[in-house]
């Protein structure tokens, strides 16, 4: 891997220089179909030939070890391992050259070939490359293959219908500025003034139940429920006048306040729309407390029938 090393050094630098003062977004692709459709789905949403170019393009593909491909080591196994590298090597030329054939009107693109676990080489280029975005596609596996194979990411790419001649994108909202990041973001980048708005927008508040924010009744929970279920709606209230402020520019545009989970809404919404994309803010919270909570991002991505874009909050506007 001393050449691939090597040579994506010496690209890292010229892009560098080519893309000076751009944003940069990460693509991850290996050779199936689902990525082929995400990188795709990236050219024609963000480099479109008739649009500016506002991101410098870095696709990443992940070579696995021979090693790590052949499995536990057997009699004969380090015979194999030379022809095993020979062909993973090859497989990663023929999807970096499909990736270049595609991003062919791309005009500051950079391609990598870099070994290893794809969770870890992905990662480690997005903050190598400072990047703004990492786009990956799903291979749309059930949950228990997906806990076998601990997939990269579950972001679903899907073609879905279209509302009214334009498609429907559906943005998930609530009082937390990790959601109000996402909308900004969103509104930068498919609504900025002046230019063509491609989507109608679909701003979706979620309002729980006063009966599942106390939890199980107990004495006195009957007294509390309708001034929490008051409390309640201002708060979805002042979620959706705060949106309809952020959204001025937008030309079509609807908001909703549904009651419920806000999984479930979101995943609801998109298939009672035919929402062509759904986007949600993350939190960004660790394994433990994901697991305890449920993290809203984590299900839209499995179970959205659309593609799923999760904005996280870059840590340097955490505070700011």
């Amino acid at each position: 891997m001393a050449e691939e090393a090597a040579a994506s050094s010496a690209a890292v630098g010229e892009a560098a220089a080519a893309g000076e003062g751009r944003m940069t977004m990460v693509v991850g692709v290996d050779e199936s179909e689902h990525s082929y459709y995400a990188l795709q789905w990236t050219l024609r949403h963000f480099f479109a030939a008739e649009g500016g170019q506002q991101y410098r393009l870095v696709v990443v593909n992940a070579k696995p070890t021979a090693a790590s491909a052949v499995g536990l080591a057997g009699p004969g196994a380090a015979d194999v391992l030379p022809f095993v590298e020979a062909d993973l090597k090859k497989s990663s030329m023929r999807v970096i050259e499909k990736a270049r054939e595609l991003c062919a009107q791309v005009s500051d693109a950079l391609f990598e070939v870099l070994e290893g676990d794809a969770r870890n080489v992905l990662c480690e280029a997005v903050e190598r490359h400072q990047a703004e975005m990492l786009v990956v596609g799903s291979h749309g596996y059930g949950a228990i293959k997906r806990s076998h194979y601990s997939g990269t990411y579950n972001s679903k790419l899907i073609t879905t219908m279209v509302k009214g001649g334009k498609p429907v994108m559906l943005v998930g909202i609530d009082d937390s500025d990790h959601s109000y990041y996402a909308l900004e973001w969103t509104l930068k980048h498919f609504f900025a003034l002046g230019q063509p708005q491609q989507y109608h927008l679909v701003l979706l508040t979620s309002k729980p139940p006063a009966s599942a924010v106390i939890g199980i009744a107990g004495l006195g929970t009957a007294e509390l429920l309708p001034t929490l279920e008051l409390d309640l709606k201002r708060g979805a209230a002042r979620v959706n006048e705060k949106a309809k402020e952020m959204c001025s520019q937008v030309i079509d545009a609807s908001y909703e306040v549904l009651e419920g989970d806000a999984r479930n809404i979101l995943c609801e919404a998109v298939e009672r729309h035919h929402a062509d994309m759904l986007v949600v803010g993350s939190h960004g919270y660790g394994a433990w407390k994901r697991a305890v909570l449920g993290s809203v991002s984590d299900y839209c991505s499995h179970h959205a029938h659309c593609t799923v874009m999760i904005v996280k909050r870059p840590k340097h506007n955490m505070h700011s």
